[in-house]
C-alpha cells in the first residue's frame, strides 16, 4: 500500500527505522525483514545511488517496510528517481533556509504543489495500484523530510516548516552539535543541543508534520521519543554485522 507509512505514524506511535548505508541488496533485505517498519537508503554520506535504489526498494516493499531515501546535498534529480523507484520518502540533507525548503518541495512534489514530472508506471506498479491512483496520491503519501542540522536551520525553522510540500524533519544530531557548538568532535543529544532538539521535535509537531531523528543506540533513542519524534532510527547497518558478528563468538569454550 502506498500509504503503509503515513497509516504507521497514525495514533502517535514510534515508527522504527534502520539505516542503511551498504548497498548490498541481500542484506537490505535481510533487515527489512526485521522489526523495523522503515528502512532508510543513505546516499549522502553512504554508498547508495540510483542502481541501489532500484534494486533494494523492491525488497523493502516486498518486505512490507516502507522504504527511504536520503539524497546527497543539493541533489535534486535524486528525488524524482528515488519517489519514480518506489521510495515513500525522501530526506534530503542541510535544509537551512526557505529556498532550500522550496528547491526540495518543488522537486518531490507533484504540481500544482511542486514540479515533480509525470512517470508514475513502476512506482504504481510495485504497490499494486493504477498510475491514476499514484499520481493523485503520491503527495499525500509520500513524504519530504527536510534535515535540520546546522543553527541557520534551527534560526529557519519555522520559515522551512511553513513551506507547502515539506512533511516534516530529521534531526541530523552530530552535524547540529559542530554547528551549534563550534567543536568539530560532536556531542551528540548533548548539554547544549538537547532543549534545542526538543524544541525542533514540538515546534514540528504543533504544524502537524512529521518528526524524525537519526540515532544510533537505544539510550538516544528513548532520548528523542520522550522529546515527541515519532520516526526515529535506531541503528545503522554496520552496527548490525559487526554486533551480530562479535555475538557468534559469544559461549564457545575455544
Amino acid at each position: 500500500m502506498i500509504s503503509r507509512l503515513k497509516d504507521s505514524l497514525v495514533d502517535d506511535k514510534a515508527v522504527p527505522m534502520a539505516w542503511c548505508a551498504m548497498r548490498d541488496t541481500q542484506l537490505v533485505g535481510a533487515i527489512a525483514r526485521q522489526g523495523y517498519s522503515a528502512v532508510l537508503l543513505d546516499a549522502q554520506h553512504g554508498f547508495h545511488d540510483e542502481q541501489s535504489f532500484l534494486e533494494c526498494i523492491p525488497h523493502i516493499i516486498m518486505a512490507g517496510k516502507s522504504p527511504i531515501v536520503r539524497i546527497p546535498v543539493d541533489r535534486w534529480d535524486l528525488c524524482q528517481r528515488a519517489l519514480d523507484f518506489g521510495a515513500l520518502s525522501v530526506v534530503a540533507p542541510m535544509i537551512n533556509t526557505i529556498d532550500d525548503a522550496l528547491a526540495f518541495a518543488k522537486a518531490t512534489k507533484f504540481p500544482a504543489t511542486g514540479d515533480r514530472s509525470y512517470g508514475p508506471r513502476y512506482a504504481a506498479s510495485l504497490y499494486g495500484i493504477s498510475t491514476d491512483e499514484y499520481v493523485t496520491s503520491a503527495n499525500a503519501h509520500t513524504f519530504s523530510l527536510a534535515q535540520i542540522e546546522t543553527a541557520e536551520a534551527y534560526q529557519n525553522l519555522d520559515d522551512i516548516l511553513s513551506v507547502d510540500g515539506i512533511d516534516g524533519v530529521l534531526m541530523g544530531p552530530s552535524d547540529f552539535s559542530i554547528s551549534v557548538t563550534g567543536n568539530q568532535t560532536p556531542d551528540v543529544y548533548g548539554n547544549e543541543t538537547v532543549d534545542m532538539i526538543r524544541d525542533i521535535a514540538e515546534r514540528t509537531r504543533s504544524k502537524g508534520k512529521v518528526a524524525a531523528a537519526f540515532t544510533m543506540n537505544a539510550e538516544h533513542a528513548n532520548l528523542v521519543y520522550s522529546m515527541g519524534y515519532r520516526l526515529i532510527s535506531i541503528t545503522i547497518d554496520s552496527s548490525i554485522v559487526s554486533d551480530g558478528a562479535a555475538k557468534s563468538f559469544e559461549g564457545l569454550d575455544f
